[in-house]
């Protein structure tokens, strides 16, 4: 069995390198390429919203820098870090939605189903090796590219302070703990965990719609207005909004977090004791056994 799972998932990373390995790739090459540039001198970002450049670097900046707590400097600088890496998440967020829409879908459309049905695996095999793609080795392909940007933008910052007699090279190393990437891995899983439900319906849509997109938004939206006009209420909009977020800023999430931060391990067992939590699992539960029913009686290969 797990043989089996390992050649499913070395499967699903062939067929979806672009969206999972090339393109966060991409994404963390181009960071680093902006990040060092702004070091270096060769440019700058500054907008009514965002301020990336040297110049904020002053002496009363410096004095401020010198005079920090060893607590304020580590946490300044670890939500700089995260802040550098959420184009990333992003990308690889949007390509998870894709890919959950398309990967059931594919199969009927270029009937692809039929061969894989000629396969000794079953259909519960086949769900749960997507679920464990998408709840596990995805962000295991996502934390190299977190690791190289930041990397780049620590080294880069270091070299800047150092040359300018700013702060000492070993500044920033100092103040950030590489037990932080291992957090980022655990809060990653959760995260996966937390928008599975979403995943998981437009999954269910590809195994059934003959267009996926309509089929996946259709029901929603008839299931959000229905409900505000009979229950004058939001609670189905709310869900969705939710679990499209980060789950440590979800609503249900029993403390308020005011500032991006690497969570802590207890953080993540407190998202898990959430009520909230385990309605989420408890709905993948019941579209794990949707899809796996609807793709072992499907006999319409038609997808537009």
């Amino acid at each position: 069995m797990i043989t089996v799972f390992f050649t499913m998932i070395r499967r699903e990373i062939q067929e979806h390198k672009v969206a999972f390995i090339y393109a966060p790739f991409a994404v963390a090459l181009v960071l680093c390429f902006v990040i060092a540039s702004v070091y270096f001198g060769i440019t700058d970002i500054q907008t009514n919203e965002f301020n990336f450049s040297t110049e904020i670097y002053d002496e009363d900046y410096q004095e401020a820098m010198l005079l920090a707590s060893p607590e304020a400097k580590a946490r300044v600088i670890r939500a700089g870090l995260i802040f550098l890496g959420l184009p990333i998440l992003l990308t690889v967020g949007f390509g998870l939605l894709a890919y959950s829409l398309s990967t059931f879908a594919d199969e009927r459309k270029d009937k692809s189903l039929i061969f894989w049905r000629s396969m000794p695996v079953s259909d519960l095999t086949t769900v749960f090796s997507k679920l464990l793609f998408v709840i596990f080795i995805v962000p295991l392909l996502v934390m190299p590219n977190i690791i190289l940007l930041q990397s780049v933008a620590m080294l880069s910052a270091s070299i800047y302070f150092v040359s300018n007699d700013i702060v000492p090279f070993s500044y920033l190393w100092t103040s950030y703990f590489l037990t932080d990437w291992f957090r980022i891995i655990f809060s990653l899983w959760a995260q996966a965990l937390w928008s599975l439900p979403i995943f998981l319906w437009l999954m269910f849509a590809g195994t059934y719609a003959r267009r996926p997109v309509i089929g996946a938004a259709v029901p929603l939206v008839a299931t959000i207005v229905l409900e505000r006009i009979i229950f004058k209420t939001n609670e189905v909009w709310g869900f969705i909004d939710n679990r499209l977020g980060f789950w440590s800023r979800a609503d249900s999430f029993p403390i308020a977090l005011e500032e991006i931060r690497v969570v802590d391990i207890s953080d993540i067992i407190l998202m898990l004791s959430t009520q909230a939590f385990w309605i989420g699992m408890i709905a993948s539960a019941i579209l794990v056994a949707g899809i796996v029913y609807t793709r072992s009686t499907n006999n319409d290969y038609t997808v537009e």
